[in-house]
C-alpha cells in the first residue's frame, strides 16, 4: 500500500512539472511569431494551431487572448486534420501526434506556416522550431532552411537565442 501512495505523490509532481513546462513553452510560441515574419498577411486574425493532443490544456489561450502578433488577434485551433493545417501561420505538432510528422511537413511543404514541436530530432526532419528541456531550461533549435523554404524570416535576435541553428 505504501507503493501505491508514493507512486501517487510522484505522479502528482511530474504533472506539476508538465504543466509547469507547458506554460513556459506557450510563452516561447508566442515569442516565436513575434520574431518570425511571414511573407504576406492573407488573414485578418493570427491561427496558432495545436496539431495533435493539447499538452497546454487552457495556459496557452489564457496567454493569447489578450495579445497580437503584428496587430493582429490571435486564435487558437484545436486540429487533428492534417489538410486543415495549412490555414495556420503556426503550427505546434504536440508528442502524441509526432508519428505523423513526415506527412505533416509534406502537407505544409513550401506554405508559409511556421512549424513547432517538442520532440528530440524534429527539427532535422523538418520542423523549423523545435523546443528542448535542457538542465531545468528550455532551448530551442532552428531548421533555416525549412524556414526558408516556407517563405519565413526568423528575426537574427531569435537565431542567436537558439542553441543549434541548422542551415
Amino acid at each position: 500500500m505504501m507503493f501505491y501512495i508514493a507512486s501517487i505523490g510522484f505522479t502528482a509532481d511530474v504533472q506539476a512539472d508538465e504543466a509547469a513546462e507547458y506554460m513556459l513553452k506557450a510563452a516561447f510560441l508566442y515569442n516565436f511569431a513575434i520574431f518570425t515574419t511571414w511573407p504576406d498577411r492573407t488573414t485578418d486574425n493570427f491561427n496558432l494551431c495545436i496539431y495533435g493532443k493539447d499538452p497546454f490544456s487552457q495556459d496557452l489561450d489564457s496567454l493569447m487572448r489578450k495579445k497580437h502578433i503584428n496587430d493582429r488577434k490571435v486564435i487558437i485551433h484545436r486540429i487533428n486534420i492534417i489538410n486543415r493545417l495549412s490555414q495556420c501561420q503556426m503550427v505546434f505538432i504536440s508528442r502524441a501526434a509526432i508519428g505523423n510528422l513526415t506527412d505533416v511537413i509534406d502537407d505544409l511543404k513550401d506554405k508559409p506556416v511556421l512549424t513547432v514541436a517538442d520532440s528530440p530530432g524534429v527539427s532535422q526532419q523538418g520542423v523549423v522550431l523545435n523546443m528542448n528541456v535542457k538542465d531545468d531550461k528550455i532551448t530551442f533549435e532552428a531548421n533555416l532552411t525549412m524556414a526558408r523554404k516556407a517563405g519565413l524570416s526568423l528575426s537574427s535576435q531569435l537565431l542567436r537565442l537558439a542553441t543549434k541553428v541548422q542551415q
